[in-house]
């Protein structure tokens, strides 16, 4: 249920982009497009950041607030996601197995779930890491596979300003949009 919430947030992040921007009430932060949305009580609901990388490639960063089986008391979800012009096919709800390096630094592996032309990472502490491995990076390159596990690489490069005042910003907006009861938790750091 999280990883489709994810994909389903991130589908969300792209309609507003592709559509009314004076609506989506979007922000350039440098090389980054950075969108806050409100719910009807005007609180945030939702934050994405995107970073154009190569080859069509984007690198998108969201929190969002979503109910909870109809209760009052509200989850946050946090998630990474590499889409691409390249299909990819489906994955297991497990994911599959994707490396990844920052910089010249030693490749690390996850499991992101795959559908159709986006891998996503929708572990909260494995986000916060990858966000605060950001910070002090200058490139990012993943390693996608498709449907036949042939390597997709995408590489995204980082003005490490931009990049530094993007993370704040989300970790700030990802605090109010966890509200006082979440915003403790260690991964909205």
């Amino acid at each position: 249920m999280k990883s489709f919430l994810g994909v389903a947030v991130l589908l969300g992040a792209a309609g507003m982009f592709a559509s009314n921007k004076a609506e989506a009430l979007d922000t350039w932060i440098g090389s980054w497009d950075y969108v806050l949305q409100h719910d009807q009580e005007g609180r945030p609901s939702a934050a994405f950041a995107r970073l154009r990388g190569d080859d069509e490639a984007l690198l998108w960063l969201t929190c969002a607030r979503y109910p909870t089986d109809g209760k009052a008391q509200k989850a946050v979800s946090l998630s990474a996601t590499v889409s691409q012009k390249s299909y990819l096919g489906r994955s297991p709800s497990r994911g599959r197995s994707t490396v990844y390096w920052f910089d010249d630094g030693s490749p690390e592996l996850s499991y992101w779930v795959y559908r159709e032309r986006a891998g996503q990472i929708a572990s909260a502490e494995q986000v916060t890491r990858i966000l605060e491995k950001m910070t002090d990076a200058q490139s990012l390159v993943i390693e996608l596979s498709n449907y036949r596990y042939e390597t997709l690489r995408s590489q995204f490069q980082f003005n490490p300003l931009d990049t530094k005042r993007v993370a704040e910003r989300f970790r700030q907006d990802c605090r109010a949009i966890a509200g006082p009861a979440n915003a403790d938790s260690p991964s909205i750091r």
